[in-house]
């Protein structure tokens, strides 16, 4: 597969670079001084960092180490690389019993928004990503028709059995991945350890950003938006208390598939091409993380409508490279 790091996508203005965990004394616009205190790392294997402003350095510091906590807390619930997480085991033997109650919820918003997207979002795709990797694998070809139907019987979110004790595949087979919608939870998870440290000015970035209130000099966030294709930018977003999220098909590719990529259609297991890339803002990190990965699945008329109903920013940069801007919060 070949990879395209989504910071190549969105870039993030007016925040010095990272190294680690750091710490500067800035003086603001209004002329305040605060201590800045970063991590970047890796989680869930995207590119991610975490930059607070805080007055007190110490207080920065130990509210870093709490929400760093949480991420990898989460991190080792949710990976696909993890044999031991409760999604490996999940998918491995069919049923968990007990799950975290953070994974009870995951799965419950999971199935939140396939119901908004009335099945666009679907977490149960990833057996139509092991059909498709191994098809390339072995033949350099995408799977045969036959192949894609009949791995289309054990894609359906519908399909979970949830009870109060565990979660069940119903189908023998069936296997699922949180990579549209885990980056933008962790997020979220992060940022509300940092808000109830006492943290008013904080950026998160776990695979998607969250601005906590506003940047320290009493501007909003902003992000340049460049073209997935390559680093050309193609407009900005600004954003306060609020989430932003870009997706692209392209993102993750498959070497020398030409237009297959890692979004794939759970209703008839294509890899749409519909859109190069959309991005979304929205309150939480977690819901414009699901809606952008189900918009590029989805009609531009079907997600405006979405977009307009839940009162969220959308917007997209279609396959003629023109960037339409639906709407906006």
């Amino acid at each position: 597969m070949k990879f395209i790091n989504r910071r190549r996508i969105l870039k993030i203005i007016g925040v010095a670079s990272l190294g680690g965990v750091a710490g500067a004394t800035i003086i603001n616009a209004q002329n305040h001084k605060l201590q800045k205190v970063t991590w970047e790392g890796i989680s869930l294997g995207a590119p991610s960092e975490i930059t607070i402003y805080h007055s007190n350095k110490k207080h920065a510091e130990i509210a870093l180490k709490n929400s760093l906590h949480k991420l990898f807390y989460l991190e080792n619930l949710f990976s696909l690389y993890n044999k031991n997480s409760q999604l490996s085991l999940l998918n491995k033997n069919g049923i968990i019993h007990s799950p975290d109650p953070e994974m009870i919820n995951l799965l419950s918003l999971s199935k939140k928004y396939s119901n908004i997207t009335n099945g666009a979002f679907d977490i149960t795709v990833q057996p139509l990503w092991n059909l498709y990797k191994e098809s390339f694998k072995n033949s350099g070809k995408a799977p045969t028709q036959k192949k894609i139907i009949e791995t289309l019987n054990l894609v359906n979110i519908n399909n979970i059995d949830i009870k109060k004790d565990q979660r069940k595949y119903l189908v023998k087979g069936m296997s699922s991945t949180f990579n549209g919608i885990a980056q933008g939870y962790i997020t979220d998870k992060v940022a509300e350890v940092l808000i109830e440290s006492g943290i008013n000015n904080t950026l998160v970035q776990i695979g998607e950003y969250r601005g906590i209130g506003e940047h320290p000099d009493k501007r909003p966030w902003r992000l340049l938006i460049s073209n997935p294709e390559h680093s050309t930018t193609i407009g900005s977003v600004e954003f306060v208390n609020t989430a932003v999220a870009t997706s692209a098909g392209m993102g993750t590719v498959f070497e020398n598939s030409g237009k297959y990529n890692h979004i794939f259609d759970p209703q008839n297991g294509s890899s749409p091409n519909k859109h190069l890339q959309n991005t979304v803002t929205a309150k939480t990190a977690t819901e414009a993380d699901a809606l952008s990965t189900a918009f590029l699945i989805m009609g531009e008329k079907e997600s405006s409508l979405i977009a307009k109903k839940r009162k969220i920013g959308f917007e997209i940069l279609d396959i003629k490279r023109n960037r339409k801007i639906i709407t906006t919060i």
